[in-house]
């Protein structure tokens, strides 16, 4: 998507609303205006967990929301209060088929991108499919790696990426020494809405479209954090399968791994993974799972 400058949220809230228009049915999650003090909202659609993002002028019919609990979203959102998944959010496909949802963290980072994880994807998979991958980024990240950035958006414009954008916080705020459950989100002075909005006000204007996930740093969360998330219309999504902590993934899980350059032992371990399935790969018997389509 093409970036869109001067993004300032007006509404820190989620502004869970039915739009109509030519009958498609969308969850107005954000309002926002741009430098030209234009109108903008990021939209979801409840079934698919796909986003996007549309003026509010070309939206009209606006009514109360009803009827979301029938949804993909609504079901998952559900789900989440009552406490129905651990490890950080959602951990597994719901629809595994044959393979894995490939997360990569980017969390606040002085050193590149790991480009050996996209090259080897492309060594492996065959050529003329777009291959899924889903990028945690932090605001802080996105604001350092501006051509690191450019190469993944030029992948992903080219079709050879399929990218999902979940919004990892703005800043990522960690202390050396603290206790995991004091750390992160957790730390004391942490505005936990501001660093939601602020992270999707980065992606805005990189030109990196905003999803339907977050990932909690860390993925240290507890009952009040993930209502918190929740209230702003995002999902957790978590891992089952955090490689450089050797946790094993199997087939749905979804597969965490650090890109940006600060744990290049869960990397090697994915390299490993794929000539693992390499046969499989090229068999067609084992891929990579889109996000969204997953859940």
């Amino acid at each position: 998507m093409a970036s869109v400058p001067g993004f300032v949220p007006y509404d820190l809230r989620i502004d869970v609303r039915e739009v109509d228009s030519a009958g498609h049915r969308r969850m107005a999650l954000r309002r926002f205006e741009d430098s030209s003090g234009v109108s903008w909202r990021l939209l979801l659609d409840p079934h698919r967990l796909e986003t996007s993002v549309g003026r509010a002028d070309h939206w009209k019919g606006l009514q109360t929301s009803s009827g979301f609990e029938g949804t993909v979203w609504g079901r998952l959102t559900k789900a989440q209060r009552q406490g129905g998944w651990r490890t950080g959010g959602i951990s597994q496909a719901v629809n595994p088929s044959q393979g894995i949802v490939l997360s990569v963290d980017l969390c606040p980072s002085r050193k590149p991108f790991d480009r050996r994880l996209l090259r080897r994807l492309f060594e492996v998979f065959p050529a003329g499919q777009a291959i899924p991958v889903s990028f945690a980024v932090s605001g802080e990240w996105l604001r350092r790696h501006g051509a690191d950035l450019a190469w993944l958006q030029a992948l992903e414009r080219s079709g050879r990426i399929k990218s999902t954008w979940i919004n990892h916080s703005d800043h990522h705020h960690f202390r050396k020494g603290m206790p995991a459950r004091r750390n992160f989100l957790n730390l004391p002075g942490t505005n936990v809405e501001a660093e939601i909005l602020g992270a999707e006000s980065e992606m805005l204007r990189h030109g990196c479209l905003p999803s339907a996930f977050f990932r909690f740093p860390g993925l240290v969360d507890d009952s009040l954090l993930s209502a918190r998330v929740l209230r702003t219309g995002l999902l957790p999504v978590g891992s089952d399968a955090w490689l450089a902590k050797s946790q094993a993934p199997r087939l749905g899980s979804i597969v965490l791994v650090h890109g940006n350059g600060n744990e290049p032992a869960g990397v090697r371990e994915f390299l490993k993974l794929l000539e693992k399935e390499r046969p499989s790969i090229r068999q067609g018997h084992w891929r990579l799972i889109d996000l969204p389509q997953g859940l």
